[in-house]
C-alpha cells in the first residue's frame, strides 16, 4: 500500500463529509499542517492516529486503506444537542451584537470540549448547538463531553440532551451554499425531547434509553420519568445526570 493512496483517501473522506482541514485536525488533536502533509503524501499518520481516523468516521481500517469501499453516509452515532434556558430573556437585555458575543464565548468553550472527545460540530442556531459522536464508545465520549461542559460552564442555564441511532451525515442545501448537516429520526427525537426536558429542569444533562444501553459507565444516571412525545405518540424513558 502506497502512502499516496492513503493520503488521497483521507482527503476524499474529509471532503465527502464537508470538513475543513482544521476541523479534522481539531478532532484528531493534531495541527492543520499535519493533515495537509498527509494529503500531499509528505507524511503519514501513525497507527494511533489511524485508529482515531477510523473511529471518527465509523469505518474500518480496510476502508481507509482502500482495500474495499463501503457507503458510510448513514451510520450509528450519538447526537448531542443543547440550548440555553431563558435565552429569550437574555436577548431582551442585550443588543444583537452583544448577544452574539455572549453566545460565542459559550460556544467556544463547548466546541473545544466536543473536539477534545472526538465529536464533530455541525451547526450553531441561536442558542442551540448540534454535533455528533461516532465510532468506538461514541455514547460514553458524548456523555463525558456533556459532563465537562456542565461542570466548566456551571453558571449558565445550559440544557444538553443526547440520543443515539442511525444518522445521515453529508452536505445539505443548494450546491453553491451547501453545508454539512445530519438527518435522521435520532436527530429529530433529540431536538423534540430536549425541548420537553428543558421545561422539566433548570439546567442539566438528559439522555434516552438508547444512549444508556450503549454506555459502559451508568452510575451517574437516574431515571427522570417517561416523557410523552406527542409527535411519536409514545412515552420515552429519559435519564438525567445525578
Amino acid at each position: 500500500m502506497r502512502i499516496m493512496k492513503i493520503g488521497k483517501k483521507i482527503k476524499k473522506i474529509r471532503m465527502k463529509f464537508g470538513l475543513k482541514q482544521i476541523d479534522l485536525a481539531n478532532s484528531l488533536g493534531v495541527t492543520p499542517q499535519a493533515v495537509s502533509k498527509w494529503e500531499k503524501d509528505e507524511n503519514f499518520p501513525d497507527i494511533y492516529l489511524l485508529r482515531k481516523l477510523v473511529c471518527l468516521f465509523d469505518m474500518s481500517l480496510d476502508d481507509l486503506l482502500g482495500i474495499y469501499e463501503e457507503n458510510k453516509e448513514v451510520f450509528e452515532a450519538t447526537v448531542f444537542c443543547s440550548g440555553l434556558n431563558h435565552f429569550a430573556d437574555k436577548a431582551k437585555k442585550l443588543s444583537a451584537k452583544e448577544l452574539a458575543q455572549w453566545t460565542n464565548i459559550i460556544f467556544q468553550y463547548m466546541t473545544d470540549i466536543i473536539l477534545k472527545y472526538g465529536g464533530i460540530p455541525i451547526k450553531y442556531t441561536g442558542d442551540g448547538f448540534l454535533c455528533f459522536f461516532s465510532g468506538i464508545k461514541h455514547a460514553d465520549r458524548a456523555f463525558k463531553a456533556a459532563c465537562d461542559i456542565d461542570r466548566i460552564i456551571s453558571h449558565k442555564n445550559i440544557v444538553i440532551f443526547l440520543n443515539a441511532g442511525e444518522i445521515y451525515f453529508g452536505l445539505v442545501g443548494h450546491s453553491d451554499y451547501a453545508s454539512k448537516d445530519i438527518y435522521g429520526d435520532a436527530v429529530n427525537q433529540a431536538f423534540l425531547i430536549k425541548d420537553i426536558f428543558a421545561k422539566k429542569v433548570k439546567r442539566g444533562i438528559g439522555i434516552t434509553l438508547e444512549v444508556k444501553k450503549l454506555m459502559k459507565e451508568k452510575k451517574e444516571l437516574q431515571l427522570l420519568k417517561c416523557l410523552d412525545i406527542p409527535l411519536y405518540q409514545k412515552m420515552l424513558r429519559v435519564y438525567k445526570k445525578k
